[in-house]
């Protein structure tokens, strides 16, 4: 259960659609050559095969986008896709967290795809320099979201210092605490519906033995 962890909807990074015979193909004056986007490609592909193919035009127009934003709001959309790899990386490498195998693999594809020397555009490039990456991130996102959500729920409780004992333990003891969490939401939805002075119609009569 993810109490704490939310993604700001004011930062979205949204891949435009292709365009036939489109013939936007750079970025900050570099040419983004067909092998460079197969390459590209075949690493996201990797992660999840549902990921679309992504065409040159593609890019550079939402580069173009990224480039029309104020520049604290760019940033900050490509600093979020950045944050999310750090946490999936911590996550990956935390001994106390154990993931289904499906999803730490897909995660190391990802992070071998962010961390390898292949760039669409060179990470010191102005603005530009962390947009293939932080494109990875989201098209990935789906598969990681609920998972790193948890976690970084996990790693709050345990930094809290609430509770100590070894990963077993310790993962109970969240859990119990999700739920206690969870009771308490329902509850104060449910006093905020009905009032403490309006008393709830009981569902079934009883008898008192």
């Amino acid at each position: 259960m993810n109490t704490l962890y939310a993604i700001p909807e004011s930062l979205p990074l949204n891949l435009p659609e292709g365009k036939p015979n489109a013939r936007r193909q750079q970025v900050a004056g570099l040419r983004l050559e067909d092998a460079e986007l197969l390459a590209y490609n075949g690493r996201l592909q990797a992660v999840t095969t549902t990921a679309p193919n992504i065409d040159a035009d593609q890019f550079a127009s939402l580069a173009r986008w990224l480039e029309e934003l104020p520049p604290e709001k760019a940033e900050a959309t490509i600093a979020l896709r950045m944050a999310r790899a750090q946490s999936l990386a911590l996550m990956i490498d935390d001994p106390d967290w154990q993931i289904p195998e499906p999803i730490a693999s897909r995660a190391r594809h990802l992070l071998s795809a962010l961390l390898g020397s292949e760039n669409l555009i060179p990470d010191a490039t102005p603005l530009f320099g962390h947009l293939d990456e932080a494109l990875l991130v989201e098209l990935c996102w789906s598969h990681f979201e609920g998972e790193v959500g948890d976690y970084l729920d996990f790693r709050r409780f345990r930094d809290s210092g609430a509770f100590r004992g070894n990963r077993e333990e310790l993962r109970i003891a969240w859990e119990g605490a999700c739920v206690a969490a969870a009771s308490e939401m329902v509850h104060r939805q449910q006093v905020r519906e009905r009032g403490y002075s309006r008393p709830s119609r009981l569902e079934q009569p009883f008898r008192v033995c």
